[in-house]
């Protein structure tokens, strides 16, 4: 991949928290094990006939995510565009729901966190 064409990530994962029998999400910074604990990854929008709504409409909401490196990034993790290794509330940009593995290279399927904190 050029280094031209990929992105910086910073990537999350979510605990559970039970506060008083009602569940919430809390999103905690997973450093990679990697020189800076981010990951690049090229990230491209897509769009074919498989994105397409019933009613007919495009989704771009769906984003893919392209890599040949070997990365710790698992179904249900966040991946953020900005720095959040020293955050404390967390929202992530994006969330991962597939990660299939084509050749060398992963394919992450990220799609849109519309989620508010």
């Amino acid at each position: 991949m050029l280094l031209k064409n990929l992105t910086e990530v910073w990537v999350c994962e979510y605990e559970i928290i039970d506060e008083h029998g009602e569940k919430s999400k809390k999103w905690n910074y997973k450093a990679l094990d990697t020189e800076n604990g981010t990951a690049f990854l090229n990230l491209q929008q897509d769009i074919s006939e498989l994105d397409r709504k019933s009613t007919g409409e495009v989704d771009y909401s769906i984003v893919n995510a392209r890599t040949d490196q070997n990365y710790d990034i698992q179904k249900g993790n966040g991946i953020c565009l900005i720095n959040i290794s020293k955050l404390d509330k967390i929202n992530p940009d994006y969330i991962v729901t597939d990660n299939p593995k084509v050749g060398t290279s992963t394919l992450y399927k990220l799609e849109k966190n519309n989620a508010t904190l």
